[in-house]
């Protein structure tokens, strides 16, 4: 009988820790590299027809200036809950395109920045354009926001795409 009970407990132990092992779990990786990094790897897999450029955030920047430029960029109020931040836009002309990464400093806020990003972003910051789509992502730590004009022939999936393969693996979410 003692052999029995053993034996139950053994294979009911077994399939328990298999059936743990079965569950996903919320991505706690951290995606390597800074920002910028990583932007220039997603323009690489997914690049544009026109002539972009990388601006690295200053989030220590209180001035004027640098709130404008966190709101205008992330559509933040504040930079306390990020560490990194990077945007790619056109270099020149109108068209309507941004995408940001944004490392946040405790990975359980990656979602509601991301919603705040998407809430609160203006898709017709441009003269004359605007963005007919917008989509954030999470990955572990990092928010991809991205926002464009369907008219360019690419899509804001197409950017969500390039950012899973950069970072090696599907996003947390996407909003």
């Amino acid at each position: 009988n003692m052999k029995k009970l053993m034996a139950l407990l053994l294979v009911m132990t077994v399939a328990l820790t298999m059936a743990a092992c079965g569950r996903s779990k919320k991505n706690t990786a951290a995606l390597a590299g800074t920002m910028e990094e990583n932007i220039n790897k997603i323009m690489q897999a997914n690049p544009t027809e026109f002539m972009g450029g990388v601006t690295v955030l200053d989030l220590k920047d209180t001035t004027e200036d640098g709130k404008w430029a966190l709101k205008n960029f992330t559509g933040l109020d504040s930079a306390d809950k990020i560490t990194d931040a990077a945007v790619y836009e056109p270099m020149t002309g109108s068209q309507a395109f941004s995408l940001v990464l944004v490392r946040v400093a405790d990975a359980a806020d990656a979602k509601p920045v991301a919603q705040q990003m998407k809430d609160n972003i203006n898709p017709a910051k441009w003269i004359c354009v605007s963005a007919d789509q917008v989509m954030a992502a999470g990955y572990g730590d990092t928010v991809l926001f991205i926002m464009l004009d369907s008219n360019m022939g690419k899509t804001a999936q197409s950017y969500v795409d390039a950012f899973k393969n950069v970072c090696g693996g599907e996003p947390d979410f996407t909003i």
